[in-house]
C-alpha cells in the first residue's frame, strides 16, 4: 500500500491534479462558509420571529380559552402544528442547548423580543428536541418544537450548485493536469526513443506554449546532433574496419602460400582470424540502425538455437522453455543475442577438466513481459565487475579464463536488447556461474 501511494504521488500528473483539487475545494469551502455567515443574520431574525410568535400565540390561546377546552387545544396544536406544550415541574431533567454562533444569537434575539429570560434545552427527560421554557401567568411550561426549525442549512438549490461546482472542479483539474503533463510526457517518451537510438520522431515545434516550443526545439537540435555524431561514428568505424580487412585478407593469402613452417603458418592464420573477429565486432557494435520491431515467438527462436548447436560438442544446452506469449522484438537481432551469449559462455565458462560447457536456457512468462535467462556453470565474475561487463572493451578475462575476446560481446547484447525495449541484468548464479536475465515486453501487453 505504501509503495502504491509513493508511486501515485511520485507522478507529476497526480500531484498537479490533487493540488488543483485541494485549492478548488478550499475555495469552495471558504465560499460556502462565507455564505453561511452572511446568511446567519437573516436566519436568526426569521427563526426568532417564528419562536416568539409561537410563544405569544400559545400564551394568548391558553389564557383566553375555556379551561375545559385547553386539553383539546393542546392536542390540536400537537397534531396539526407540531407544537407540544407540557407543564414544567421542578423534577424535570434537562440539558441546556449546545451553543453555536447561531444558537447564541437566537437566544439573545428571542429574549430581547419577549423581554424575558427563557430556558433553551436540547433534551428534557431523555426526549430530544428544541425545548423552550416559558411562563403563562406564573405557571412554568415547556414548548417543544421540531429541531429542524433552528438548524440553519443551505437550500437544495445551493446544495445542487455546490455538487455541480465540485464536479466541474474535478473535471477542470483533470484537464489542466493533463494539459500541463502532456508536454513532459512527450519529452519523456522522446528521450526514451533517442536513448534507444531512434531519431525518427521529433517533438512538435509549432504548436503549444512558447516555453514548450523552445524546449522542443532545443531537444530536437540535440537529437539531430546526436544522430549526426552516431552516423559519422558508424561510418568512420565501418571505413576503418573495411580498410583493415583488405590487407588482412592479403596477409592470410600470403601466409598460406609463402610460410613453409606449418605451425608458424597456423599461428599467423589464427592471429589474422582473431583480428578479423575483432573487426566484425567493431562493425556490429557500430551499427546505429534501430531494429524493426515485430512479434517474435521465443519458443521457436530457442528451438532454432538448439538446432544450431545440436552437433556442437563443445557446448551442451539444457532447456526449460514452457510455452510463453509472443514478445515484441526483432527475430534476427534476438537470434544474434542468444548466439552471442552461447558463444560467450563457450569462450569463458568452460570448467577446467571438462570438454564441453553446460549452459541453461529458460523462459518464464510475467504479467506484461517474458523473462529469458541464460546461465553458465563457469567460475563467474567478481561482484565489482558485474556492472562493468556491459561497458565497451571491458574484459574480465582474468576473473574467468584466459580466453581472448574483444570486450564488445555483452555491450552489443545490452545495446540490442535496449533498442528493442527490453532490459538486461547480469548476476552471479549459485553455486557458481554467470547468469544473464533478459526481460522483453509481451506483444499482447503492447497492443492492449
Amino acid at each position: 500500500m505504501t509503495r502504491w501511494i509513493s508511486a501515485l504521488f511520485g507522478r507529476l500528473y497526480w500531484r498537479t491534479f490533487l493540488l488543483i483539487v485541494l485549492l478548488v475545494s478550499a475555495s469552495l469551502a471558504t465560499w460556502f462558509q462565507s455564505f453561511r455567515l452572511l446568511e446567519l443574520g437573516p436566519q436568526v431574525e426569521q427563526t426568532s420571529r417564528q419562536i416568539t410568535s409561537l410563544i405569544d400565540l400559545t400564551r394568548l390561546a391558553l389564557i383566553h380559552s375555556d379551561p375545559q377546552y385547553r386539553v383539546s387545544l393542546l392536542d390540536d396544536l400537537a397534531k396539526k402544528e407540531g407544537i407540544y406544550i407540557y407543564p414544567r415541574s421542578p423534577g424535570d431533567q434537562w440539558t441546556p442547548m449546545n451553543h453555536s454562533e447561531f444558537t447564541r444569537r437566537l437566544e439573545v434575539a428571542v429574549d430581547t423580543r419577549l423581554n424575558e429570560q427563557l430556558d433553551f434545552a436540547d433534551v428534557v427527560n431523555d426526549r430530544p428536541g428544541l425545548w423552550i421554557g416559558f411562563e403563562i401567568e406564573g405557571d412554568p411550561y415547556w414548548l417543544l418544537l421540531d429541531r429542524s426549525r433552528i438548524d440553519p442549512s443551505l437550500s437544495e438549490t445551493w446544495a445542487s450548485w455546490g455538487v455541480i461546482a465540485t464536479l466541474l472542479a474535478l473535471i477542470g483539474a483533470a484537464v489542466i493536469a493533463s494539459f500541463v503533463n502532456k508536454p513532459l510526457r512527450d519529452l519523456r517518451l522522446a528521450t526514451a526513443r533517442v536513448g534507444a537510438g531512434n531519431y525518427s520522431q521529433m517533438l512538435d515545434e509549432l504548436s503549444g506554449m512558447r516555453e514548450i516550443r523552445e524546449v522542443n526545439r532545443g531537444f530536437n537540435r540535440m537529437a539531430r546532433s546526436l544522430q549526426e555524431v552516431e552516423e559519422e561514428r558508424a561510418l568512420m568505424l565501418a571505413g576503418i574496419s573495411h580498410d583493415i580487412r583488405t590487407p588482412l585478407a592479403r596477409l592470410r593469402l600470403e601466409a598460406e602460400m609463402s610460410v613453409p613452417d606449418e605451425q608458424a603458418r597456423e599461428y599467423i592464420i589464427e592471429d589474422i582470424e582473431q583480428a578479423d573477429r575483432i573487426i566484425s565486432k567493431f562493425l556490429e557494435y557500430a551499427r546505429s540502425t534501430t531494429p524493426k520491431i515485430e512479434t517474435v515467438d521465443l519458443n521457436a527462436l530457442i528451438d532454432f538455437v538448439r538446432d544450431r548447436y545440436q552437433k556442437d560438442e563443445t557446448v551442451v544446452l539444457h532447456l526449460q522453455t514452457p510455452p510463453v506469449p509472443p514478445v515484441r522484438a526483432n527475430t534476427l537481432e534476438l537470434q544474434r543475442v542468444v548466439v552471442n551469449l552461447v558463444e560467450n559462455a563457450k569462450r569463458y565458462a568452460l570448467t577446467p577438466g571438462e570438454v564441453h560447457t553446460d549452459l541453461d536456457i529458460s523462459l518464464q512468462p510475467g504479467i506484461d513481459h517474458v523473462q529469458l535467462t541464460v546461465r553458465d556453470h563457469g567460475p563467474g565474475v567478481p561482484a565489482d565487475h558485474l556492472a562493468q561487463l556491459t561497458r565497451p572493451f571491458f574484459r574480465g578475462d582474468a576473473a574467468r579464463t584466459s580466453a581472448k575476446g574483444t570486450g564488445l560481446g555483452l555491450s552489443i547484447v545490452e545495446k540490442t536488447i535496449t533498442a528493442m525495449g527490453g532490459r538486461l541484468e547480469l548476476s552471479n548464479a549459485q553455486p557458481g556461474g554467470l547468469q544473464v536475465q533478459i526481460w522483453l515486453p509481451q506483444a499482447s501487453a503492447h497492443t492492449s
